[in-house]
């Protein structure tokens, strides 16, 4: 452990060195670049007077429907409808269609948190669900501190359209969480804004989120997907984005760009204005060295990163992947086999099976012997399940004493003797705990692959047949 830390220590203060002789490398040659005075003042004054223009005419054109948002979510009469049962869908499609209607915006929701019912202005359109990828960013919101939030995400009705959706947590008269309302702005409309700004201004406009990614820019601007990975900007992002304003230089094209950047949170993105400046001969080769310079620290940090990571590297992915206590894998780690081994069996029209275990009655081994026994058992049960399974096979701890192995290329039949099989060795392998050798059953339910059909409804399958061997008496083998 002192090694680690020691090396930990050493690694630290080589970074930290690198970093201050880079930075201050990049500041002393920043100084001769702003003796300039042309370059001066379009960094002091014109783009910060245009950021602040800029900023003006968002506050005009879309905070207001910020604005609007919260003004549904204090609504009572979204408030008494949702306590009320959500009897009339007609009332609140009604209201959604008048508020879209009234402030001319793309569109307008309510979410239930009770129901999951996604009400919008023309109807009751479908249920959000935790098991819907697409619908993760309402239980984002609805688990965040934050009272609102902003996404661009594509429309839930017309799956062409790009929408920014300002959406709203609603609360009853007590402080209960009842549901998100909010309304969308079409992203065309903010990118036709955003041209309108380039043209008035003269500037390249363009917003990225905390993390650097740009969210919206005009359709002509496909340089920029994120501002760690932009040329010249990259290696200033992280400044920019833990500064609520700033003014900076780079170099892209062999161009010098001035950037401002100012925190809009009411929006929760940076907007960045940039403006090409005049190149000059030395300035060019100034910021040559500068870029030079930043690329050798950059590339020295990267190599010494990689040397200590990747000794950790493989450490981090076992204890992520692989469950502490068996060392089998865990559910993280068995989802892209499982989904890597499905392709294949639909590729190759291959049998693919999946047999669930239980161990029988485990909660009264763990009453009778203690959770640490208990643990034991888990950890036994495992060998033996390995010890029984082939090479090709993959094995997991699905949770608590459940397990789930994977057989490729292996039809029901075939599977449902290795089940009956391992079933078998189970009942005859003494488990021991603390010198006392006792007998552990298990119930299996098993289901094989049908082409189409998604992870979870293999998964469902096997867990109803598990359902059905518990059901009958456990200690046996049942197909789905």
């Amino acid at each position: 452990m002192k090694h680690i830390k020691k090396r930990k220590t050493r690694f630290i203060l080589i970074l930290c060195l690198l970093l201050i002789i880079g930075f201050s490398s990049i500041s002393f040659v920043s100084y001769f670049v702003a003796n300039n005075s042309l370059n001066q003042y379009i960094r002091a004054n014109t783009l910060p007077l245009t950021s602040d223009n800029i900023y003006s005419e968002i506050q005009r054109d879309v905070l207001p429907t910020v604005i609007i948002s919260s003004l549904m979510a204090q609504d009572t009469f979204v408030r008494d409808w949702i306590l009320d049962g959500e009897q009339n869908i007609d009332q609140i499609t009604n209201y959604l269609l008048s508020i879209q209607q009234r402030y001319k915006t793309e569109t307008a929701f309510f979410i239930s948190d009770d129901t999951r019912n996604y009400y919008h202005s023309t109807g009751l359109i479908k249920q959000v669900s935790i098991n819907n990828s697409a619908d993760d960013w309402y239980f984002l919101i609805s688990g965040s501190q934050d009272n609102y939030d902003i996404n661009v995400d594509i429309d839930a009705v017309d799956k062409q359209k790009t929408n920014i959706f300002i959406n709203y947590k609603i609360f009853d008269y007590n402080g209960g969480y009842l549901g998100i309302i909010g309304v969308g702005l079409s992203s065309e409309r903010v990118k036709e804004l955003i041209e309108y700004y380039q043209t008035s201004y003269n500037s390249q406009v363009y917003f990225a989120d905390l993390t650097g990614q740009v969210t919206l820019s005009h359709k002509q601007l496909t340089t920029l997907p994120n501002l760690h990975q932009s040329e010249g900007i990259s290696d200033i992002a992280d400044e920019i984005l833990q500064s609520p304003s700033g003014s900076f230089t780079y170099m892209r094209q062999e161009q010098e760009v001035f950037l401002n950047t100012r925190f809009v949170p009411e929006l929760g993105w940076y907007l960045l204005v940039e403006q090409i400046g005049k190149p000059e001969a030395h300035i060019q080769k100034t910021l040559w060295i500068n870029l030079f310079v930043s690329f050798i620290i950059t590339t020295l940090v990267l190599i010494l990163g990689n040397l200590t990571i990747r000794k950790y590297q493989h450490r981090l992915i076992m204890m992520a992947t692989h469950d502490k206590l068996t060392g089998i894998n865990n559910r993280h780690g068995f989802e892209p086999i499982l989904t890597q081994s499905i392709k294949i069996a639909a590729r190759n029209k291959q049998a693919l099976s999946m047999v669930l275990v239980d161990i029988d009655h485990f909660k009264a081994i763990n009453d009778q012997y203690g959770h640490i026994s208990g643990d034991t058992i888990l950890t036994q049960f495992a060998e033996t399940l390995s010890q029984n399974l082939r090479d090709s096979d993959s094995l997991c701890r699905w949770g608590g004493e459940e397990f789930i192995f994977l057989l490729a290329d292996c039809n029901a039949g075939n599977a449902m003797h290795l089940a009956e099989k391992i079933r078998l060795a189970i009942n005859a392998t003494p488990f021991e705990i603390n010198g006392e050798k006792i007998i552990v059953s298990a119930s299996f339910g098993l289901s094989q692959y049908i082409i189409g059909e998604s992870k979870d409804k293999l998964i469902a399958r096997a867990d109803s047949a598990l359902y059905r061997a518990k059901t009958q008496g456990r200690n046996c083998v049942e197909q789905a």
